[in-house]
């Protein structure tokens, strides 16, 4: 209604209520007279009154209406503030340099493009109320929380975002002398078109031809293909370049620590943020010449800090040092802690080889830790996040299979349970070990740590299981508590042949199936010939077990697992025949599930001729399977440093 008329209306409704009132009055004392002095008055006093109301009703009417017109004058002109800076953005992301201490205007140049005026001015439009509406547009780094829940952006402390800013269009106007007003309005812009380089997983390996500086390539999942090969670009240079590679990547950001053992037993940390490579620092792990594995590392998986644990090379006292980074300091030597030294309970030997894991639940901090010493003995910790809260385990260790006179293989393996968070051990024992182990049965064993129970169980054989394992790996469903294991032997045994184990963790029980296959290639000082992992597409799950085999040695082999049912893939026939077929025998297999994509999972492989391939499956909801050479049908590597011992890593990107 127009205000004007609704006055009106209130003054009529006030003016009819005050002689309806004297009317009531003059009938109650039955007078029939015309009005008197005192009625007269009595009405007017009520006409004032009621008319007061109604126009101070129709007064805050008009202001009401005049505030909410300009608000949406207002609110229009911070909008197109908003817009404006993203037709900026448009132009050139770097047009976005951030002042976080001043303001800027806007203005359109000569093409009629929005283009900022300079630092410190300002915008006016002059409404036709008569009111002027100023403003100001401030474009602001930002921060982002590198600790849960990670990724948010911040007000102050954590991690500079290069490829963000904050913008803030504001508007000031003076409603009245005595009442100003204001209305911002916040937008965050993004460089999404930004070029990446990074893909969806880093490949790191040495070579002969070029050996200064370890190599490196990226996986991109959505044309399955690697990139071209590249230096580290590492203040790195050594000799020879190739033994003991390994590599994780963050579960909050783009970055990943890697880490390899020169030829003078010289452990180099480098870090990658998915750009440029950074030389962390060194230290002296020993083994030169050997075929073991010094050192391990892995990142917490709720906070992202990083954890470094190595050998010390040094017998009975602090044999393992650890060093740590916060996950909210970037690549460089200056984000990490000095060494902390530890002193073994139940290893009397130089530690040489190391196993870190860390648990996936996704508030959790735990890292296990799994080493032996060069005596043969297995033991086990876990890291909580500041310290290994859980100590080594108290019952026997057994002595570890090994090839030679020391753990030379990966005779044993660590997982956490997808779900419970609990910690499981396994390894191969050795038929000399203290705890039974005859030839033929009770030789695969593990251990188990409940953190309900805050208990290690004791040490107990996987059953129906025949022989011991030299080469076996250990991996977790990461959507329940089941584990599977793949074990190969290095004999001899009962019939003087090499044969493989497959056992099945359901969540609480283990089921072994003995002798899968008899005819494996034989495991030698440093090889590992199993590899294992987990595929899940809609509601089918499965567990794959692949190796290398006398029967089909330049071709994959393997078996697929529902629940604790193994079936050979392939019969006695390839599985895959890779383009082209690798070397007899192969010496590295390493599966790396795919943690955004798991119906997926890539094999990287090397072969007695130093070369190096990767080949891809994945498998449909209907427990389809389908292999493709992720190499382009060549090997990416045909000189590695060497082809045993860890001579590559691959991680996907987790974050």
């Amino acid at each position: 209604m127009n205000p004007i008329r609704h006055c009106e209306e209130q003054v009529k409704r006030a003016t009819r209520q005050s002689f309806k009132l004297i009317r009531l009055l003059r009938f109650a004392r039955n007078d029939e007279m015309g009005f008197s002095i005192l009625e007269v008055i009595l009405a007017s006093a009520l006409l004032l009154i009621l008319g007061s109301g109604a126009v101070i009703v129709v007064t805050q009417s008009l202001n009401s209406n005049r505030q909410g017109a300009e608000y949406t004058v207002a609110n229009q002109f911070a909008s197109e503030g908003i817009e404006a800076v993203k037709s900026i953005k448009n132009q050139a992301y770097g047009n976005l340099t951030a002042v976080n201490t001043s303001t800027r205007g806007l203005t359109r140049n000569a093409s009629n493009v929005w283009a900022f005026k300079g630092d410190n001015t300002t915008d006016t439009l002059v409404h036709n109320s008569g009111d002027n509406f100023i403003r100001t547009v401030k474009v602001e780094l930002v921060n982002r929380d590198a600790t849960p829940p990670s990724g948010n952006i911040v007000a102050s402390g954590g991690t500079l975002d290069p490829d963000t800013k904050k913008i803030t269009s504001t508007v000031t106007w003076n409603f009245n002398s005595a009442r100003a007003e204001t209305l911002s309005l916040i937008s965050y812009l993004s460089d999404w078109r930004k070029p990446t380089n990074n893909g969806d997983g880093v490949l790191a390996y040495g070579e002969t031809t070029s050996v200064a500086q370890p190599k490196y390539r990226i996986f991109t999942d959505s044309s399955n293909s690697f990139s071209s090969q590249a230096n580290v670009g590492s203040s790195y240079t050594d000799a020879v370049v190739g033994k003991t590679f390994k590599i994780k990547t963050s579960p909050k950001k783009q970055e990943a620590i890697a880490g390899y053992v020169n030829s003078s037993g010289v452990l180099r940390i480098l870090c990658f943020d998915g750009t440029n490579w950074n030389s962390e620092w060194t230290v002296n792990v020993g083994g030169t010449g050997s075929n073991e594995q010094r050192f391990d590392l892995a990142y917490e998986t709720s906070s992202g800090d990083a954890l470094v644990v190595y050998s010390r090379n040094v017998i009975s006292t602090n044999e393992l040092g650890y060093r740590t980074k916060s996950g909210s300091s970037g690549c460089g030597a200056a984000g990490w802690s000095a060494e902390t030294q530890y002193t073994t309970v139940r290893t009397g030997a130089v530690v040489n080889w190391i196993r870190l894991e860390s648990s996936p639940i996704a508030a959790s901090n735990n890292i296990g830790l799994a080493w032996t010493g060069t005596g043969g003995g297995v033991s086990a910790m876990i890291w909580t996040g500041s310290s290994f809260a859980v100590g080594e385990f108290s019952a026997s260790e057994g002595g570890v299979d090994k090839i030679g006179a020391t753990v030379d293989s990966p005779a044993f393996d660590i997982a956490f349970e997808s779900l419970s968070g609990n910690f499981m051990l396994v390894w191969g024992m050795s038929t000399t070990a203290t705890t039974a182990c005859t030839v033929g049965s009770n030789c695969l064993v593990y251990q188990r740590y409940n953190f309900s129970t805050s208990s290690w169980s004791g040490l107990t054989p996987i059953p129906t299981v025949a022989d011991s394992g030299t080469d076996l790996d250990l991996s977790a469903n990461p959507n329940s508590n089941e584990l599977v294991l793949g074990a190969i032997d290095d004999g001899p045994n009962a019939t003087n042949a090499h044969h493989m184990s497959i056992a099945y963790w359901s969540g609480s029980a283990w089921t072994g199936l003995a002798r899968v296959d008899t005819t494996t290639i034989t495991p030698q000082a440093g090889n590992k010939l199993v590899s294992t992992g987990w595929l899940i597409s809609g509601a089918t799950t499965r567990s794959v077990v692949l190796y290398a085999d006398t029967e089909n040695p330049t071709c994959i082999n393997g078996f697929v697992g529902t629940g604790s049912s193994f079936a050979r893939q392939g019969g006695a026939g390839c599985w895959f025949s890779p383009t082209p077929a690798t070397a007899n025998p192969q010496r590295w297999l390493d599966i790396q599930m795919d943690p955004k994509n798991k119906d997926r999972l890539l094999l990287s492989l090397s072969d007695n001729n130093s070369r190096l391939y990767a080949k891809r499956l994945v498998m449909d909801s209907a427990g389809v399977f389908t292999w493709s050479n992720s190499d382009g049908s060549a090997a990416l590597e045909s000189g590695l440093g060497q082809s045993t011992a860890g001579p590559f890593a691959f991680g996907y990107w987790r974050n």
